[in-house]
């Protein structure tokens, strides 16, 4: 009866442990980690596959790799799963695993299949139509008709996967998480990578910008696995999270206009004497959006914002320096006129009246408050009693602009 037991028993064992590990000698899994049956596992253990063809995202599913633990005690472990590279599966544990044995599953995923550049055609039909794209196609598989006559499934399904693997090594601590940037500009519907790197106990570091969590503090800012998504102009805060670490980077989304960011609407644009100037460029930021959504333009628009932004430095450079120190603002002034006269002269402008409305137009929005114009008129007083001199226009070139007008249309 005893001998009878032990043969079942033994029999039990041997079965469990080939169920237990299936699917390991396929032919697309090029890798696993851990590897099957493996003994020296870290509790912080990211299990990952690679596959020698591309991951169908579309195959992929919340519970596509289940983990559980056998012991001490059975426990099912969460995570998220997901495609990483076109080849590479991972699935990110929610927090760090205990010691113990843990049985892990890849249920059947789909990989893309590479197109094919020849064929051993079998029918006349095959036959015909391979020559028949071979005319017009070096890859007949590239041919309109190619899918229509010869049966070559665009996808390949794997076999299930399912191994035992033993957690026994502790994780190495994290002492510090950095990011390779800490801010971050895009214009609206846009894409950046961010990078995240872990500094361990031992002094190593390692990229876990795959493996740490993320999280936006607004919907302007989508995060999946560090690649930065932008939505509509505004700004976020993305937290980011891993082993018991986080640190935070600042997303700007901007509205672009003909290749500018703009920058974001102040909210209080009057409450001083100089305003905002949130991105820093010597324009007040209400000032800078009006010139690009708002000013009138009358023959090259995109050229005339330009100038409109330099004549704006210019004229904001009165409000800092109304005292007109070492005539610095009537220079800058000055040189904002010669750009718009050889923008005249160069591009042949009619006598329409144009810089004369561009100009008051201007004018009325920098100088929009009370105080504003009064520290204006304060800086006009300085130039009572200077004699001024028009530039040649024959000696007129882009150089007097900021930007080189002569490219722009």
């Amino acid at each position: 009866m005893k001998t009878h037991y032990t043969t079942i028993v033994i029999f039990f064992l041997s079965t469990t442990f080939l169920f237990a590990n299936t699917g390991t000698e396929q032919t697309h899994p090029q890798s696993s980690i851990p590897t099957p049956s493996a003994t020296d596992v870290k509790t912080d253990i990211t299990p990952t596959f690679v596959f020698d063809k591309v991951v169908l995202k579309e195959s992929i599913g919340i519970n596509t790799i289940q983990l559980g633990q056998l012991t001490p005690k059975k426990n099912k472990i969460n995570g998220t799963t997901s495609v990483v590279d076109n080849t590479t599966l991972l699935f990110v544990p929610s927090e760090p695993l205990p010691k113990g044995t843990y049985d892990i599953k890849v249920k059947p995923i789909k990989l893309l299949n590479e197109k094919q550049s020849s064929l051993k055609s079998k029918s006349t039909a095959q036959k015909i139509t391979a020559w028949l794209c071979g005319l017009a196609y070096d890859d007949i598989s590239e041919c309109p008709l190619y899918e229509l006559v010869f049966d070559v499934p665009k996808t390949t399904t794997t076999k299930p996967i399912h191994y035992t693997f033993e957690v026994t090594q502790e994780a190495t601590k994290v002492i510090a998480l950095h990011a390779d940037t800490t801010r971050i500009e895009l214009s609206e519907y846009n894409t950046t990578q961010l990078h995240i790197t872990a500094t361990y106990e031992d002094n190593t570091n390692e990229d876990v910008t795959q493996k740490a969590t993320y999280s936006s503090s607004n919907g302007s800012v989508d995060v999946t696995q560090g690649v930065v998504t932008s939505n509509d102009e505004g700004s976020a805060i993305v937290t980011v999270s891993y082993a018991d670490k986080t640190i935070q980077v600042t997303v700007e989304v901007y509205e672009m206009i003909e290749g500018h960011l703009l920058p974001h609407e102040p909210q209080d644009p009057d409450a001083t004497l100089l305003g905002v100037d949130a991105n820093s460029n010597g324009v007040r930021d209400e000032v800078e959006r009006w010139i690009y959504k708002e000013m009138t333009t009358y023959h090259h628009p995109e050229i005339e914002r330009v100038i409109a932004m330099q004549d704006a430095k210019a004229y904001q450079m009165a409000l800092v320096d109304p005292a007109n120190t070492d005539d610095k603002v009537n220079i800058a002034l000055t040189r904002a006129g010669d750009c718009w006269d050889h923008y005249r002269h160069s591009k042949d402008l009619p006598f329409d009246g144009a810089v004369e409305k561009y100009s008051n137009a201007l004018r009325d929005a920098l100088f929009n408050t009370r105080e504003r114009l009064k520290t204006y008129m304060d800086y006009d007083a300085t130039l009572g009693g200077k004699v001024f001199t028009l530039t040649p226009t024959y000696l007129l070139n882009t150089s007097y602009c900021d930007a080189n007008i002569d490219v722009l249309p």
